[in-house]
């Protein structure tokens, strides 16, 4: 009996080995001529859909091409790039992990640093230096190395960042590479760093302005050490490096106390990497002192509010509009009013925006009044949008301002134009989310529920940006 067993376990054991086997080999066997063809055809049908922004359904090809062939790497790389532009990271990691056991380190490296470029970009910092750090570790290569040199930067890990940025790099990634270390070079020794610089030729002409601008900065460098770090650290945070200037000025933090460039570019530093309470320590000692009045008040007020501390925000923010005068930009007047919006002080953001438009008069501050008072005030929105009916907008701005006037057509029935301006907006772009938004409400409204609802999906598959989605999921759940 107990031989029989073991018989029996014995055949079991070799039929599954033989299964396992056979499937290893189909699974890991290279892919026929066949399958590489219809392969290719279907990633190009992706393509194409994913050029006329058809996402959903290109992510849906792209699965298909993954069920043809998995080894290749093109349908992953392809459906990362999709879920990166709608920034939903997390999907584009669990298609990375996904790829992980089908592809070959090097291809699955690539797709780990195009997420952590992806965080990167987003200032998440931390996440990308974990994915570049898995990138590495999959498969070191001068993508991912330049990639982890940054995000070590931004770690004040600069030893680990040079380190990588001595290795070789190719065409694509020798300048990024070799300017960085010159900047973290500098930070130490600016003889070396010169000495590399006039050695260096850079391999792409339109790279070449930031090493002609660092060594005209180096070669204008005096006895005035203050002065020299300053100059320094205003390259470093221009170009994208905070960290390199805190690393400068920081140790310098007694002797800077009245010299107002060092606390102003300090400051900026502290508040570009996030150290908000540093940053408003810092920029305190400034007040009493001339330079940089709107700027360093923004970022006083900037400072404050992410650290919830609204009355001192507040207070900045008016001393930065101020001092602004009619140099004020659009970016400072849409993050303030936001501010104020989002802490449900309406009365305020009406108050600020009145003392501006009343000595400015640009299409930009118009097209915010409209957002401002849109439900509001249906007086003054008809004002500014009159005037702006008459003022020489670029292209973006008549897609607002079209934007503006329809949903105000809607709202009155004053539908004589729509279709005209409807075209108008479609016509400057054909992907706007706004315009499928705003026909599906204008379709709703003739009682059009299954057009209107196309329309709705096609908006929310545009809205990468995360403009339209949110009113438009509550139309679409109110048509459930």
């Amino acid at each position: 009996m107990k031989k029989k067993i073991i018989i029996i376990v014995s055949i079991v054991v070799g039929i599954l080995l033989l299964a396992g086997g056979v499937f290893t080999y189909l699974y890991f066997r290279p892919p026929t001529e066949e399958e590489m063809t219809r392969y290719q055809e279907t990633v190009s049908e992706g393509d194409l859909l994913f050029e006329g922004r058809e996402y959903s359904e290109a992510i849906n090809q792209y699965n298909e091409a993954i069920k043809i062939v998995h080894v290749d790497s093109d349908a992953y790389s392809k459906m990362i790039d999709i879920y990166i532009l709608k920034n939903d990271f997390d999907t584009a990691l669990e298609i990375a992990q996904k790829a992980q056991n089908n592809l070959t380190s090097a291809d699955v490296s690539i797709l780990y640093a195009k997420i952590a470029d992806a965080y990167f970009k987003d200032e998440d910092y931390y996440n990308a230096r974990i994915n570049y750090e898995i990138a590495v570790s999959l498969n070191g290569n001068p993508t991912t190395n330049l990639g982890l040199a940054k995000s070590y930067v931004f770690s004040d890990k600069f030893d680990l960042a040079e380190n990588l940025l001595k290795k070789e790099y190719d065409n694509e990634t020798v300048d990024d590479a070799k300017i960085l270390y010159v900047y973290i070079l500098s930070t130490d020794n600016t003889d070396t760093a010169k000495e590399f610089i006039n050695l260096y030729t850079p391999t792409d002409e339109n790279k070449a302005i930031y090493f002609e601008e660092f060594s005209s900065v180096l070669n204008s460098l005096d006895e005035d050490e203050l002065f020299n770090l300053t100059k320094l650290s205003r390259i470093y945070i221009n170009n994208g490096y905070p960290s390199l200037a805190i690393k400068l000025l920081e140790p310098k933090g007694d002797e800077i106390t009245q010299y107002v460039d060092a606390l102003y570019y300090l400051g900026k530093a502290y508040l570009e990497t996030k150290q908000y309470d540093k940053a408003v320590e810092t920029l305190l000692k400034s007040t009493s002192l001339l330079g940089y009045e709107s700027d360093k008040y923004w970022m006083l007020g900037r400072a404050y509010y992410y650290q919830d501390d609204m009355v001192n925000a507040v207070t900045y923010y008016d001393m930065a509009v101020g001092y602004a005068g009619e140099e004020i930009t659009r970016d400072l007047v849409e993050e303030y009013l936001n501010i104020l919006l989002d802490a449900n002080q309406i009365t305020k953001a009406q108050e600020v925006y009145s003392s501006l438009v009343k000595t400015i008069k640009k299409e930009w501050l118009y097209l915010i009044g409209l957002e401002l008072y849109y439900s509001e005030n249906d007086a003054k929105f008809n004002y500014y949008l009159s005037e702006l009916a008459d003022m020489d907008m670029d292209d973006s701005e008549k897609e607002e301002y079209l934007f503006w006037k329809i949903r105000k057509e809607i709202d009155d029935t004053d539908t004589d134009n729509i279709d005209q301006d409807f075209e108008s907006l479609l016509a400057l772009d054909r992907f706007n989310p706004k315009y499928y938004w705003m026909k599906g409400v204008y379709l709703l409204s003739m009682f059009d529920t299954e057009s209107a609802k196309e329309n709705f999906e096609i908006a929310m598959e545009y809205d990468t940006q995360g403009d339209v989605t949110k009113n438009v999921e509550d139309l679409l759940a109110q048509l459930e």
